[in-house]
C-alpha cells in the first residue's frame, strides 16, 4: 500500500492499551451440547467445525455476520485466500490486534479450524503497520501464520478489502471470531463476550477488555475508571463511532470495537465552513465532499445522488480534517439514510 493515495495519516494512540494484557470482566460462561463431544479438536471434520460455530453462536466482529453461515457459504477456488482481520487502523482501537499479540495460541488454533473448512491456498493475518507513536514491534508470525503488515493512509482497512481479488476466492474473518471458535472447539463454550478497547484522555486505566455482550457503557467505564467526567463518550471506532448520551442504556454488541471517553469534544466551538476544500482532499473515494455536505444540509437528495453519495464509506476522514470542526461525515451519512428510506417508500 502506498502513501501516495487519498486519505489521511493519523496518530494511532494505541499505547498503553496494546502492550497491556486484556482485562476480563467477571461473567458466567455458557456451554452447548453437541453430538460429538469426545472428538479431539485435531480430528474434527469440516462439517463438525461449522456445527460448532453455529452452536456457539459466534458473530464475526468484522462484518456482524454469523461465522457458521460464512463458512458454509464460502467456496474458495484455486488460489483462494483466508484473511484474518486484525487491521485496527483507527486511533485508540486495538481490540483485534491485542488478541493476536496476547493470545496467539488460541488465535492460531481458530485459524487452523477455519482452514480445515475452507482449504485455502494461502492464509495470513492482516495488521496495520504504521504505529509510529509507541515502542512496539508487531509480530511477523502468529503460530505458523504470516502477518501481512498493511500500510497506507487511513482508512487502510477498507482499502485493503477493495484490493482483494473479486469473486468468491477470498474470505475475511475477524481475529476475535477465531479466538471464540477455538474456545468453542476446545471447551464447548458459547460466544457470550466481546473484545473492546476502552481509552481516551478521561479514562484512568485504558485497556483492552473482554466484557459480556450487552454490558452497558457505564459499567465498562466504571471498570476502567475515569479521571474526570468526560464531555463526550463514543461507542465504536474513534473515527466511525457515534456519540453516547445515555451510557447507562448503551449496550455493547459483538461488533463494538471500542468505548472512547474524552475530556473535551472535538466539535466544541464549531465554526461556519470556510471553503478550504480539505474534506475533498481527504476523502479516500475522491468524492466532492464539500458540495455533498451542502446538498445534504438542504436535503436536496436528487442532486446529492448525482454526486455519488452512495459511495461514501463513512470513514470520518472529512470530519477529522475540517478546521471549522464541522461533522461533515455525520451530515452526509444522515442524508444517505434519509435517501434510502425515501427510496423504499417510493418518494425518491
Amino acid at each position: 500500500m502506498s502513501f501516495f493515495v487519498k486519505g489521511i495519516l493519523l496518530e494511532q494512540k494505541k499505547e498503553p492499551m496494546l502492550t497491556r494484557s486484556t482485562l476480563v470482566m467477571r461473567q458466567e460462561f455458557e456451554y452447548f451440547d453437541c453430538d460429538f463431544p469426545d472428538t479431539p479438536v485435531e480430528e474434527l471434520s469440516a462439517q463438525q467445525i461449522i456445527e460448532i460455530a453455529r452452536l456457539a453462536e459466534i458473530v464475526d466482529e468484522s462484518d456482524g455476520k454469523m461465522l457458521w453461515e460464512k463458512l458454509e457459504k464460502a467456496s474458495l477456488g484455486e488460489g483462494g485466500r483466508l484473511i484474518v482481520d486484525a487491521i485496527d487502523d483507527e486511533p485508540y482501537i486495538s481490540s483485534q490486534m491485542s488478541v493476536a499479540v496476547h493470545q496467539p495460541e488460541k488465535l492460531a488454533l481458530g485459524i487452523e479450524l477455519c482452514e480445515k473448512v475452507l482449504n485455502p491456498a494461502k492464509t495470513y493475518i492482516a495488521m496495520y503497520k504504521h504505529i509510529f507513536d509507541m515502542n512496539f514491534s508487531l509480530p511477523s508470525k502468529v503460530g505458523r501464520y504470516k502477518v501481512e503488515k498493511i500500510g497506507g493512509r487511513y482508512p487502510a482497512e477498507s482499502r485493503a478489502y477493495r484490493h482483494l481479488p473479486k469473486g468468491k476466492n477470498s474470505v475475511i474473518v475477524g481475529c476475535c471470531a477465531m479466538l471464540h471458535l477455538a474456545r468453542a472447539a476446545e471447551e464447548s463454550r458459547k460466544m457470550t463476550s466481546c473484545f473492546i478497547t476502552v481509552a481516551g484522555d478521561a479514562v484512568k486505566n485504558p485497556r483492552n477488555v473482554e466484557v459480556p455482550i450487552g454490558t452497558s457503557v457505564e459499567r465498562i467505564l466504571e471498570l476502567c475508571g475515569l479521571t474526570e467526567e468526560p464531555e463526550v463518550i463514543v461507542a465504536g471506532g474513534s473515527m466511525t463511532g457515534r456519540a453516547v448520551f445515555e451510557p447507562e442504556n448503551e449496550l455493547v454488541a459483538p461488533t463494538t470495537r471500542g468505548v472512547i471517553a474524552l475530556c473535551k469534544s472535538y466539535s466544541s466551538g464549531t465554526y461556519s465552513c470556510i471553503g478550504c476544500g480539505r474534506c475533498d482532499h481527504a476523502c479516500p473515494k475522491a468524492l466532492s465532499v464539500s458540495q455533498m455536505r451542502k446538498l445534504a444540509e438542504f436535503e436536496k437528495f436528487d442532486e446529492l445522488r448525482r454526486y455519488d453519495a452512495a459511495l461514501c464509506i463513512g470513514c470520518g476522514a472529512c470530519s477529522y480534517v475540517c478546521p471549522a470542526r464541522i461533522d461533515v461525515a455525520a451530515t452526509i451519512i444522515k442524508a444517505k439514510k434519509q435517501m434510502e428510506l425515501a427510496k423504499k417508500e417510493g418518494t425518491l
